[in-house]
């Protein structure tokens, strides 16, 4: 399983619009989605994320934390593990060592938008989404599907705008049967974003 996995690193805006309570009032206009990927995945330090995390009948509770930024290279705290991850002008990609790895997200974040990834591509499948997971129901989320071969496995991230990735479910396909299979799915529980972490950690 890739460490991007759990790039998650993942990321979900609070906060519900209050509603027009007069017949002469109209509700505020919804905001258009995003184009922007760092839009998608906020990386400034102090960002803080925890997941659950399903695989198989195990349940774990995952948690991530933006350490630092270097120049353009962010770090996550996973567990005991750090993640690295590029912020670049045409998205955000992992960083694996001294290099750029592979695109997490592209710009423009598009419906049908692809690029291409080692081993495979990537493809924003849906855009503008009202997803509910248990850290609340968040607007305007991208959905992108991440397809690799050798062994032919399927990564779906979805991503929710000013939060960052809310869930992931990655399928792995059966040489014999050619069907996918669920083998891991997560869901974000909460998060913190910088300056609110009450322990001022």
């Amino acid at each position: 399983m890739p460490k991007s996995l759990l790039n998650i690193a993942l990321l979900l805006t609070g906060g519900l619009s209050g509603l027009a309570c007069a017949t002469t009032q109209k509700a505020p206009a919804r905001t258009p989605p995003p184009e922007q990927a760092a839009a998608y995945f906020p990386l400034a330090t102090g960002w803080k994320w925890a997941y659950e995390i399903e695989k198989g009948s195990e349940k774990i509770l995952a948690t991530y934390a933006v350490l630092q930024q270097v120049g353009d290279t962010v770090i996550i705290q996973a567990g005991e593990e750090r993640n690295g991850y590029a912020i670049l002008a045409e998205g955000i990609a992992r960083r694996e060592s001294l290099n750029q790895g592979d695109f997490i997200l592209k710009t423009p974040i598009r419906a049908g938008a692809t690029w291409p990834l080692a081993g495979g591509q990537a493809t924003v499948i849906a855009v503008g989404e009202d997803v509910t997971v248990p850290a609340g129901t968040f607007p305007n989320c991208a959905v992108v599907e991440e397809t690799r071969t050798n062994p032919d496995r399927v990564l779906r991230t979805t991503y929710a705008a000013g939060v960052g990735p809310i869930a992931l479910e990655y399928q792995v396909s059966n040489p014999e049967t050619r069907k996918f299979t669920v083998v891991l799915h997560a869901r974000l529980l909460g998060f913190t974003r910088p300056g609110e972490d009450p322990l001022g950690n």
